[in-house]
């Protein structure tokens, strides 16, 4: 049952448009081999469809090379993905008319007896717009056709109307994504073009860390090409191309190949990363002996951004948007290993759940999400439906997560009451001591992102105990500051709590805050606040004032000792400049005396203290020995 449990919104989708859906495990698919596959999703699995027994995907080979001339694509096969094995399959060719399919050009049968099939057709087409029609019978037990994230605007179905029969668009049936469903062949014309696949750098991305570049290149000319250079050009805030690199490919690329490189190609050079925490913007682009056409060069240029943080958010938020009789299960197998770094919130998005409500709803939209159960790690890993490996997914999600740094080195809170009323002030404050950002409003991280704060109430689950959303104080509340290194910026909000007695809010409430990417995206930051008699002052009083952190002396020389003195007992934490944590004392009490040897080499530490109810304070020490 946990498998299969939709939403009334795809039910309905499924009486309007004859086709629905089952949320899929979100994985991202291994679709590559040497051979160029076009095509227009994403990759990865996100939603598995009944309904119809006629697909259709359309493709367009000028809108990579606009404005060229005489372009046109061959191709000799399609490769499918289906989510499950079993019947067979038909597969059509036909070219484009007036913006539908004509009469088919090529056809061909095959067994779906593994998830992924290659299909060879017995001639070649060539065409600068290609249909591509898939006759495959599905239901809603164990027959689907598979689709990822995407426009939905090249993609189609069979929808009838009485005894009319028509293609639809998934964007148009308000369906955002694209079927697993490509062509195998390759550009025709007589020009030089290689185009760049990919580029990412492989290694820890930590401030001071040691990279490789990794990088895919397919040559789609019909002629080898034998001196190709890939060109890196490095930008960080305040520094524009500071750095450039050329990368000589050492042999030739054959014609129609594809080529893989990474730190086992045995040429590429390492790259050192800034030892500060910085946003890296590195744009990759392509070159050969043969000058390209201006109309296709965007083919050969990637450009990327990577973030080399170093700052740990206090904790990862883990979100289940899930049904009442659930709980315990979800919660019984996320909680039976460490927990210490994790916060788990639940929300309830089907109203007829006695726990449910609008607000969590509202974030099971906000997320585009369309059906249950769904557990969210740190915002941008999913995990979706409940299958016999969940346990295997949740820790794989856990240890993606654990890897996330922020750009936030400290958050601090205060919470006060109104005299004569129900509501409570919060007043939060958000610091980056160390990273640098870019400014400018489409670069900005901040300004991307998004704050939320919330109020979550106490439920026992079995053996188990969670937080359950109760409403929103801050709903995706945006940020005019980019919080570039060295600021701060303030955030004040206001909960009512009318309906709520203080003591029931002391005893069983938190308040959770967290800033998040727009859209969705990853969670850069999370902490919570706890509400009590020592944190919730009248309004007339100043706010907790932060503690000083005392460091002596600084640097450090061999053979001396650090002094570290702070007025309250708190989590003392030192990390080293890769971000990872060298020393630890979880039950640090106002001074403590740590010698120069604990410290593994000579460089830049970061001393954090971190107290409930003040600002936690990281400071930066020399090490010299």
């Amino acid at each position: 049952m946990l498998k299969r449990i939709i939403l009334i919104l795809p039910l309905l989708l499924s009486l309007l448009y004859s086709i629905s859906y089952f949320e899929a495990d979100g994985r991202t698919l291994d679709l590559g081999n040497r051979e160029f596959h076009y095509h227009n999703h994403n990759s990865s699995n996100d939603y598995n469809f009944f309904g119809s027994n006629r697909w259709a995907v359309r493709f367009d080979f000028k809108r990579d090379y606009p404005g060229m001339e005489n372009l046109l694509f061959s191709t000799h096969g399609a490769r499918l993905w289906f989510p499950n094995m079993g019947d067979s399959v038909t597969v059509e060719l036909a070219l484009d008319s007036v913006g539908g399919p004509g009469i088919p050009v090529a056809r061909k049968r095959a067994a779906v007896d593994q998830q992924m099939i290659d299909i060879s057709f017995d001639t070649e087409i060539e065409a600068d717009v290609i249909w591509l029609l898939v006759d495959y019978r599905t239901n809603m037990s164990n027959r689907f056709v598979a689709a990822s994230r995407g426009s939905g605007t090249n993609s189609y179905y069979m929808n009838q109307l009485g005894e009319l029969q028509y293609l639809s668009s998934f964007s148009n049936s308000g369906f955002n994504c694209d079927l697993l469903f490509g062509l195998l062949g390759d550009f025709v014309f007589d020009e030089a073009d290689l185009r760049l696949q990919s580029f990412d750098l492989e290694g820890d991305l930590v401030p001071g860390g040691v990279v490789y570049p990794s990088f895919s290149i397919y040559n789609h000319s019909p002629f080898p090409i034998n001196e190709a250079e890939l060109t890196l050009v490095f930008s960080r805030p305040g520094f524009a191309e500071y750095n450039t690199l050329n990368i000589a490919i050492p042999h030739s690329l054959e014609a129609h190949e594809l080529y893989e490189f990474d730190s086992q190609s045995g040429f590429l050079p390492t790259l050192s990363l800034p030892i500060d925490p910085t946003q890296l913007r590195i744009e990759a682009t392509v070159h050969s002996e043969y000058p390209e056409s201006d109309l296709h060069i965007a083919n050969n240029s990637k450009l990327k951004h990577f973030e080399i943080f170093i700052e740990e958010s206090p904790f990862h938020l883990v979100e289940n948007f899930i049904r009442e009789d659930q709980s315990s299960l979800f919660n019984q197998i996320q909680q039976s290993g460490d927990t210490s770094r994790l916060q788990f919130l639940n929300y309830y998005p089907i109203l007829s759940d006695s726990l449910a409500n609008l607000g969590s709803m509202r974030r099971f939209n906000w997320y585009s999400y369309n059906s249950i159960p769904i557990t969210t790690g740190a915002g941008h890993q999913q995990i979706f439906g409940f299958t016999n490996n969940y346990e295997d997914l949740f820790y794989d999600l856990l240890l993606k997560i654990s890897q996330d740094r922020s750009f936030i080195s400290s958050s601090s809170y205060t919470i006060r009451s109104q005299e004569n009323s129900d509501n409570i002030n919060i007043d939060l404050q958000f610091t980056n001591d160390f990273t640098s950002l870019y400014t400018s409003t489409t670069q900005s991280l901040m300004m991307q992102s998004r704050i939320f704060v919330g109020l979550f109430k106490k439920h026992d689950f079995g053996s188990s105990q969670s937080y359950v959303f109760s409403n929103w104080i801050a709903f995706a509340d945006t940020v005019n500051s980019a919080l570039n290194l060295g600021a701060t910026i303030n955030k004040s909000y206001q909960l009512q709590a009318s309906g709520i007695s203080f003591d029931d809010l002391v005893q069983d409430y938190r308040i959770y805050y967290w800033i998040q990417q727009k859209n969705g995206g990853r969670i850069y930051y999370a902490d919570f606040c706890e509400i009590n008699p020592e944190t919730n002052t009248s309004v007339s009083d100043d706010l907790v004032p932060a503690a000083v952190l005392e460091l002596y002396p600084n640097p450090l020389f061999t053979n001396k000792e650090l002094s570290i003195h702070y007025p309250d007992q708190a989590q003392l934490s030192i990390f080293n400049i890769r971000g990872q944590r060298i020393y630890y004392n979880p039950n640090f009490s106002q001074s403590e005396h740590i010698k120069n040897s604990v410290f593994p080499a000579s460089g830049i530490y970061f001393v954090r203290i971190q107290s409930r109810g003040r600002n936690p304070i990281s400071k930066k020490i020399s090490i010299i020995k």
